[in-house]
């Protein structure tokens, strides 16, 4: 939370059109780059978060049963769009890996 106000004020100073929580984020980046071994207060909460993480799935599954029927004739261009671009993730992934490892 406090990336993300860190955020919200570096937007609100410098008036970018660019969401606060994306610059909360680049800041934590930031951080993270410059400090050599993980900050404990993230180690704790990226824990918290990630034991928890299921917790943030049930707003979307509830909210897909309310779905009208208009869903169901766009459904395979949404799950062509979908499958595509998991596949292209995983691909770019195992070739930034692989172009990683090359240089090490």
């Amino acid at each position: 939370m406090t990336f993300q106000w860190l955020g919200e004020l570096a937007v609100w100073l410098t008036g970018w059109a660019i969401p606060g929580p994306l610059m909360g984020m680049l800041i934590l980046l930031l951080a993270l780059t410059f400090v050599d071994r993980p900050m404990e207060f993230l180690d704790q909460t990226s824990g918290l978060l990630i034991q928890n993480l299921s917790l943030m799935f049930i707003p979307i599954s509830v909210g897909a049963f309310f779905l009208s029927t208009d869903i169901y004739q766009q459904f395979p261009a949404i799950l062509t769009l979908i499958l595509l671009s998991t596949s292209g993730v995983i691909l770019f992934m195992a070739l930034l890996i692989k172009g990683l490892e090359k240089h090490d």
